[in-house]
């Protein structure tokens, strides 16, 4: 049974592939200190058993994490943020802050563009992610906050390349400039929920103090 949904101010950390959320949330927990925890993000699940396997089984087609099975995958990835969440609420003390790099938004909008295939409208993109977002609702929230990163395409490309070895293919860049423009959709749907933070042009510390002023203030509004 989860008793400890009130004690805890659950934080979303979201952006597409390269924007650069991974290391800010390193170093916004850093600034938060032992108040918080980091959920990583599932691609990089190291420890428990069950969730490696999957990663491992779903990673095998890259970063991107397709198999060839994209429904399976849904209900794959959504059953691992159930868990994680679960595992957090039953905690006897859970954490005052948890930040999730890459939460349930994730999971609705790449495996929604993802299922319906590069040739369906944004529209029809949209709706089909509010489908798996209602499904995940079932078993979990959505985070109470959600800090969506965003920068140029071209920087975000450029940091995936140096950080993977090798350059999206043309598949893949089209596949994140569309979730970009998904994600930017879901913030205007959701404004009490989403809080967007602009990277390009700003320096690294400038960016997590305002990462760390957003997470306070949502944590005093509660």
């Amino acid at each position: 049974m989860i008793t400890n949904i009130a004690t805890t101010c659950w934080v979303g950390i979201e952006g597409i592939n390269g924007v650069g959320k991974t290391h800010l949330t390193r170093a916004l927990a850093v600034r938060l200190g032992p108040r918080c925890q980091v959920l990583a993000e599932l691609t990089d699940a190291e420890g428990e058993h069950v969730p490696c396997e999957v990663m491992s089984a779903l990673s095998c087609g890259g970063s991107f994490l397709r198999t060839g099975h994209p429904l399976t995958e849904t209900f794959a990835l959504m059953a691992l943020k159930v868990r994680e969440y679960e595992l957090v609420m039953q905690m006897a003390t859970p954490p005052p802050i948890v930040l999730e790099d890459r939460g349930i938004d994730t999971v609705a909008l790449y495996q929604a563009a993802i299922l319906l295939g590069p040739d369906v409208s944004d529209d029809d993109t949209w709706a089909l992610a509010q489908q798996i977002h209602a499904t995940a609702a079932m078993w979990r929230p959505a985070s109470e906050l959600t800090l969506l990163v965003t920068d140029d395409i071209g920087n975000c490309l450029d940091r995936y390349a140096e950080r993977e070895g090798a350059p999206m293919t043309d598949e893949e860049q089209h596949l994140v400039t569309r979730v970009a423009r998904l994600y930017e959709r879901q913030a205007e749907h959701e404004p009490e929920r989403f809080r967007i933070v602009h990277r390009a042009g700003r320096g690294e510390d400038d960016i997590v103090a305002e990462m760390e002023r957003l997470v306070l203030t949502g944590v005093g509004e509660r």
